[in-house]
């Protein structure tokens, strides 16, 4: 792992003389995962700050919501010594790895020492990772924040979950931001996303002439995602990032029909350099597009990006060979119940199936986007769903509504939780599709399974169509005699109950994750 500092007490904490009101997004902290050895990991970012010295954080070990304290060995502060040394276009970050204790809850803090006094620059609060499921154990996932649709809702509905649902892990599952309708939004809009800005002639200025402007009009965007609507959600708990296609293109790396400006193949290279280093700065300082990680011996997690390898066209990679073979094994070897996170559903109609006509005919012309049954991992990836010994939960997005489905495979149970959008492109307006009855709808091996639908986000009026309502879910582990007992919530973004809360869209509050013996059906 590439870290700046790997944190270690070097000095007492001593109080605070100072604590000044934040410029929002001039300094971030957010917490970025969990490391080895019981450690976590930590960004820290500043955004146009010329004076980038003097910089320390602060790790506070506090008393967890129920009352109970840290333990004696963690009762003190930590102040480790920062220098942010690495840097991306209008951002200067750095990437460290602090020791934390499982399951104690920390205070973080930015401290500046300025005109002679310490001065709080950014804060976050998180959790060690728990060594099991003695406790409640909980996970947050949503997609696709549209930053001009969302009115500063989803920091309040964030701010408003409940304590017993606020988030040990966070996963935000793609489109964090959207760099194609960032570009296209500064000409005379049509509609978000399509302005005579889609045609612009891109491919006429010289190399550095593209790079410039890119990174201007992309810079632009993370820092209002980062220091504006995301801010809130990004300083509470730790956070783990895929990406979605938005964070380059629609439906990248395919050329898209709709933004004449990406036809050309050099315009999309420099595109394609300056989006990914900045998603490697912001969202992957690690470098790492997948990783696994346990709570104890009761729940495994395997995070896998499908977007950041995946090959170009019908039947392309979703990832490279090693990272599939890693995912195989994972599900293979399991001895628990399983989550594995994605950035899009399992559960996805196969588009090219027949004489590739309609929709794969839009799709290939680049106004519409593949799918994951679309490519051409996708039978080893339901071969090893298949194989696995153990219940699995998937978690997915990107698809603009929230569905919960089920269905048993080769004598285990396969949940797939889907929440999108954060925020909506309106452009992009859907509901909840209840397809495909039969999984996979892509045959693969003569395996099949019969889904059953249990639940779908609800939806409102727009336009002269119907709009999913946005929203994010949280998932709740605990310990169960048979497994894991899950608590599904989806919460409505926009709407609050008397209490101020996010008013829930649709629960399951008895799912049970099955332990199984691994003795393998046929």
């Amino acid at each position: 792992m590439d870290t700046a500092y790997v944190g270690s007490p070097v000095a007492r904490a001593s109080q605070p003389t100072r604590t000044e009101p934040l410029a929002a997004g001039d300094f971030m902290l957010v917490p970025h995962g969990y490391g080895t050895d019981a450690s976590t990991q930590v960004w820290v970012g500043s955004h146009n700050v010329q004076v980038l010295d003097r910089l320390w954080l602060r790790c506070e070990p506090v008393p967890a919501a129920d009352g109970a304290m840290a333990p004696a060995y963690e009762s003190s502060c930590r102040d480790i010594p920062l220098r942010l040394d690495r840097q991306a276009e209008g951002l200067n970050f750095a990437f460290l790895s602090i020791p934390t204790v499982p399951g104690c809850r920390y205070r973080l803090t930015l401290w500046q020492w300025d005109r002679g006094e310490a001065v709080v620059r950014a804060r976050a609060e998180c959790r060690g990772k728990p060594d099991g499921l003695r406790n409640r154990f909980n996970l947050w996932y949503g997609t696709c924040f549209y930053r001009h649709g969302d009115n500063g809702a989803l920091a309040e509905a964030f701010s408003g979950l409940p304590e017993d649902y606020r988030p040990d892990v966070s996963f935000l599952g793609g489109d964090q931001v959207y760099l194609d309708t960032a570009f296209s939004n500064r000409g005379f809009v049509f509609t978000p996303g399509f302005s005579t800005a889609n045609f612009s002639p891109l491919a006429l200025r010289p190399a550095a002439s593209i790079r410039q402007r890119l990174n201007r009009i992309f810079t632009r965007e993370y820092q209002a995602n980062w220091g504006g609507g995301l801010r809130e959600l990004l300083s509470y708990g730790n956070h783990y990032f895929l990406a979605g296609d938005h964070e380059f293109w629609n439906d990248y790396p395919n050329p898209p029909g709709f933004l004449p400006a990406l036809w050309s193949g050099k315009v999309r290279r420099i595109w394609a350099e300056c989006a990914r280093t900045l998603f490697n700065a912001y969202q992957l300082p690690h470098g790492n597009a997948a990783c696994a990680f346990e709570v104890g011996e009761d729940l495994s997690f395997f995070v896998l990006d499908t977007r950041l390898q995946r090959g170009r066209g019908t039947d392309g990679q979703f990832t490279d060979p090693a990272t599939l073979r890693r995912l195989e094994d994972w599900l293979t070897g399991l001895t628990g119940p399983g989550v594995l996170v994605l950035p899009a559903p399992i559960l996805t109609p196969w588009q090219f199936r027949g004489a590739g006509i309609g929709r794969a005919l839009m799709v290939k012309l680049g106004f519409g986007d593949h799918s994951l049954a679309d490519t051409g991992q996708y039978e080893a990836l339901v071969r090893a769903l298949n194989a696995c010994p153990q219940d699995v939960l998937i978690m997915a997005g990107d698809v603009h509504f929230s569905r919960l489905a089920r269905f048993e495979l080769n004598g285990k149970q396969v949940v797939e939780v889907v929440s999108s959008p954060l925020s909506c492109l309106p452009s992009a307006a859907a509901v909840a599709d209840q397809r495909p009855n039969v999984f996979p709808d892509r045959p693969a091996d003569g395996i099949r399974a019969e889904v059953e639908y249990l639940k779908a986000g609800t939806t409102r009026a727009h336009k002269r169509a119907e709009i999913s309502n946005n929203n994010f879910v949280t998932l709740s582990f605990t310990r169960a005699d048979a497994g894991v007992r899950v608590e599904v919530v989806c919460w409505n973004i926009s709407a609050r109950n008397e209490r101020g809360e996010p008013v829930v869209d649709w629960d399951s509050r008895e799912l049970l994750l099955r332990a199984h013996n691994n003795e393998k059906s046929s």
